[in-house]
């Protein structure tokens, strides 16, 4: 094993300048792979607290006890789609609409034009049925209408439809490149060695023994790329975080790096080298 690595090593020094081409190639590739999962692990995130505000707000009957309004709350509980309930009454929401409202208005009127409402706060796994959830709100005898968001709804959906294809499409664009590149390297490696491989081959070496130095080699490679990418994403992060971007988009502070990401692409990086590599050397043939 420690004959590979530095045959590997001596292997890549020979041929820097391809592998430094090759590694800052991938590392953009994975700089853009990064990205696309950080624009969709952000959107989830997005669309998650979105989607706890979308709450249905169900109109009462003028008239309707505090009996009848709190058993259909009991009911709705048990529906089991709901993460909040709140019931307001139509004193509370003139209270809460008094700057909207001219209290002048109010009097000329002479009562309360508000309803009685209840806010139902509808899970996230539960937004697809959302249509059917508010036509069996709309049966309940003392409800009077119902209101939900239904552009918010279906935007979201839309949104999320469309950036998981294109996500999946340039994440699927984004890992053949990085194959492609790393076997083209590793190739070229190996057609540069196939005097010393035939020599190997003739003193009796396994095929392993000849692809294992290989294998490292993209290994390394793919690490290297991989890295490259890490460092890119951290000076973005701390450009992006710096004071003179906050001072015109406040709103970059919401944007969540999860930690993983540099756990992850390194690992990442040296599968793609090493299954890169081994297609790339084949079979090796003994005549």
């Amino acid at each position: 094993m420690k004959m590979q690595l530095q045959s590997a090593i001596k292997g890549l020094w020979f041929n820097r300048w391809s592998s430094l081409l090759c590694m800052v190639s991938i590392g953009i590739c994975f700089f853009i792979f990064t990205a696309v999962f950080l624009l969709l692990y952000n959107l989830e995130i997005f669309t998650k607290k979105l989607s706890e505000k979308a709450a249905i707000v169900i109109y009462i009957k003028e008239g309707t006890t505090q009996d009848e309004t709190s058993s259909m709350i009991a009911n709705l509980k048990k529906m089991g789609v709901f993460s909040k309930i709140q019931y307001i009454s139509k004193d509370e929401a003139l209270n809460e609409m008094k700057d909207l409202i001219d209290p002048s208005l109010i009097q000329l009127i002479g009562y309360n034009p508000l309803s009685d409402t209840v806010e139902a706060f509808i899970k996230e796994e539960n937004l697809k049925n959302i249509e059917e959830i508010t036509k069996k709100i709309k049966e309940i005898k003392i409800v009077d209408d119902v209101y939900y968001p239904t552009k918010i709804i279906s935007g979201l959906k839309t949104i999320k439809v469309t950036m998981w294809n294109f996500a999946i499409a340039v994440l699927c664009f984004i890992s053949i490149a990085i194959l492609f590149i790393i076997y083209a390297t590793v190739k070229s490696f190996y057609w540069k060695k196939t005097e010393e491989i035939e020599i190997l081959k003739l003193l009796g070496a396994t095929p392993s023994f000849i692809r294992l130095p290989f294998l490292i080699e993209g290994g390394i490679i793919g690490l290297g790329g991989s890295i490259f990418a890490t460092v890119l994403i951290i000076l973005i992060y701390f450009a992006l975080h710096s004071k003179d971007i906050l001072t015109y988009l406040p709103a970059v502070t919401q944007i969540v790096f999860p930690v993983e990401v540099f756990y992850v692409l390194p690992v990442f990086g040296v599968i793609f080298g090493m299954l890169s590599s081994f297609f790339a050397l084949g079979k090796i043939k003994y005549q």
